[in-house]
């Protein structure tokens, strides 16, 4: 018997430095434990893909076995390297999306983990006012509100080389997220939607965006036959009112990450897929579809 594994097609880090794409083989009766090291080269060739997950259950059962074949799963050992390796990743499908249509487009997601990804691609060498950045949800605060995701790009991403970039917010001078979000809707249109990346979170709850499971409005904003971008939402298990992305808008997205840190992630993916109810779980829809996930413990 032979397990038989594959680097990543078009990869982004290469494993040969050439992109190539190179099989091992390993009588199965001979491994115990092993560790894959990608080794980081000097020069990468252009991507023009996202990459593929691997194509062998062994070299994700310990950990992933869990999630579907068509989602894509990168891991390293550090949240350092995660970040780089992301930030690459981000900037290359940015630098391709300007190179054939003059124009692209990103949706980040706020919280505490992505800080140092926000201060690495702050630094990426594109032509940024090329750029349309907004967010994928925000509170609705105002924008100097230490809990606004406005003021944490603001702080951590609009500066250095990206400080030139088309930034549009979510939030608007409306009194509550359910009378602006007309107002939101009408700021995206600056932007060339479908997405070029969307960078999502995930919460323990399995929510991603704002879409929460408590929330009352989390069918409207799970539907996928809306022709709206936004939605307002009040979850009864967090802080202020919200407006958020739909569902929709992030599956018409061209690449969809989701950036994860820490064991307890793992826990809540592998709940969420034997759950199988977008309803009580809603990341566990977007699993289903599919989309890439880097993670560091």
């Amino acid at each position: 018997m032979e397990i038989k594994a594959y680097s990543f097609a078009e990869t982004r880090l290469n494993w040969h430095g050439n992109g190539a794409i190179t099989p091992w083989r390993l009588p199965v009766n001979q491994i115990k434990s092993f560790t894959i090291t990608i080794l980081e080269v000097a020069a990468r060739p252009k991507v023009k893909s996202s990459f593929q997950v691997m194509d062998t259950a062994g070299m994700r059962s310990s950990k992933t076995y869990y999630l579907p074949e068509h989602v894509g799963f990168y891991s390293t050992n550090s949240s350092e390297s995660l970040v780089a390796d992301l930030s690459q990743n981000i900037g290359e499908i940015l630098i391709e999306a300007i190179e054939e249509r003059g124009r692209a487009s990103l949706a980040v997601s706020g919280g505490s983990t992505p800080k140092p990804l926000f201060e690495e691609l702050s630094l990426l060498n594109l032509d940024w006012s090329k750029v349309d950045l907004t967010l994928v949800d925000d509170r609705w605060v105002d924008s100097e509100h230490k809990d606004s995701n406005e003021l944490l790009v603001k702080t951590h991403f609009i500066k250095n080389k990206a400080a030139k970039v088309n930034f549009v917010p979510l939030k608007s001078d409306a009194q509550s997220a359910k009378e602006g979000v007309k107002f939101s809707e009408e700021a995206l249109k600056r932007i060339a939607i479908p997405f070029d990346i969307i960078v999502l979170g995930m919460g323990e709850d399995g929510h991603t965006a704002s879409l929460f499971p408590c929330s009352d409005e989390l069918a409207i904003g799970m539907d996928l036959n809306t022709k709206n971008h936004l939605v307002a939402t009040t979850p009864k298990t967090a802080p202020y009112e919200r407006i958020s992305l739909t569902a929709k808008s992030i599956f018409d997205a061209k690449n969809v990450f989701l950036y994860l840190n820490g064991s307890s992630k793992l826990h809540t993916l592998e709940e969420a897929m034997t759950l199988g109810d977008s309803s009580k779980m809603p990341i566990y829809a977007f699993l289903k579809k599919g989309l890439n996930i880097f993670w560091s413990p």
